[in-house]
């Protein structure tokens, strides 16, 4: 009897169109600086499965500071739902061991310690990060603040990960129906950990770092 009533419930919501078993959504994601540092550039890429792709990048949050832009990102919800909610955060704090010449440390979520990222940071970064610093600098031969040069770092790192339809090496935090139009924070802690939070729940990763090369001044 209850093999019965299962298959019949089941029947009932193959029948129905997929438009009611599944809802698109929005929701709105901020960064939070927790660090005693000012973050003078930080990205986040967010992908829901293969299906939506959202990225922004922030200018300097200062410590203690949320910043004022935000992310809108999309995700679905329903019965058939199949996606998942796939993050990539990168950042640079403004801080003495953080820059030396011509390079700048880069911290960026790392949940896995997956090797793919640091292969695609070491293989294709380089030479794109140059010619965006290359471009920004115009006709002007002066290194670029190290602010500028950060902030350009932080987007091509990102940009790099987010046109790749994998998402290895990015941390999962599902979003759900109570946080459509809502505000999502993401938290940069003074140990470098991320932590979201959300209405329908929190979660945390951990981070790694990068030397990245940047002409700076």
């Amino acid at each position: 009897m209850h093999f019965l009533k299962l298959s019949q419930v089941l029947l009932a919501f193959s029948s129905l169109p997929l438009g009611l078993c599944l809802t698109k959504r929005t929701a709105q994601v901020k960064i939070r600086n927790d660090t005693p540092d000012p973050i003078t550039a930080a990205a986040i890429s967010h992908k829901y499965s293969d299906v939506y792709k959202n990225q922004l990048d922030f200018d300097t949050i200062a410590s203690g500071k949320t910043s004022a832009d935000a992310l809108t990102v999309e995700y679905n919800t329903g019965a058939f739902t199949t996606g998942r909610d796939w993050w990539l955060i990168t950042y640079h704090r403004e801080r003495a061991d953080a820059e030396r010449k011509n390079e700048l440390k880069m911290w960026y979520s790392d949940p896995s310690n997956f090797r793919s990222i640091i292969d695609t940071l070491e293989k294709a970064a380089p030479a794109i990060i140059k010619t965006a610093i290359n471009v920004a600098k115009g006709s002007n031969p002066a290194y670029l603040p190290a602010a500028k040069a950060a902030q350009i770092v932080a987007k091509q790192m990102n940009k790099l990960l987010f046109n790749s339809e994998s998402t290895a090496g990015f941390k999962q935090h599902i979003l759900r129906s109570e946080d459509e139009r809502k505000v999502t924070i993401i938290t940069i802690h003074g140990d470098n950990t991320i932590s979201f939070q959300s209405e329908s729940g929190n979660s945390k990763t951990v981070t790694s770092t990068k030397w990245i090369a940047a002409e700076h001044a």
